[in-house]
């Protein structure tokens, strides 16, 4: 019998990062944080934050001015050193089109 560990499931690999992003909620819970991203595919992402999220939310995440990704909270472990690790499935990504002057 195979048992398959849950990185062989992914259908993406990720990449290991370091980069600060900005996150904001919206509806009955709304508001902003930072976080940090621990690693990153084309299907989704791995960061930490001390902010207190559920599985199953919509986060709006924002990587720089442009880059905006629409995801879903799929899985929450923590905290360790006051934060707590979120895995986020993308839903759609997005480059902010605003002209700038």
């Amino acid at each position: 019998m195979i048992v398959k560990t849950s990185a062989e499931q992914r259908r993406h690999p990720r990449v290991p990062l370091g980069v600060t992003l900005d996150i904001s909620m919206q509806g009955p819970i709304s508001g902003k944080c930072r976080a940090t991203i621990t690693d990153l595919s084309a299907g989704g992402m791995t960061f930490k934050t001390d902010a207190d999220f559920e599985k199953g939310m919509t986060l709006h995440l924002r990587l720089n001015s442009e880059l905006q990704i629409r995801g879903e909270v799929r899985s929450v472990l923590g905290p360790t050193g006051g934060q707590r690790r979120y895995g986020v499935r993308f839903h759609k990504i997005g480059l902010n089109s605003t002209p700038t002057n």
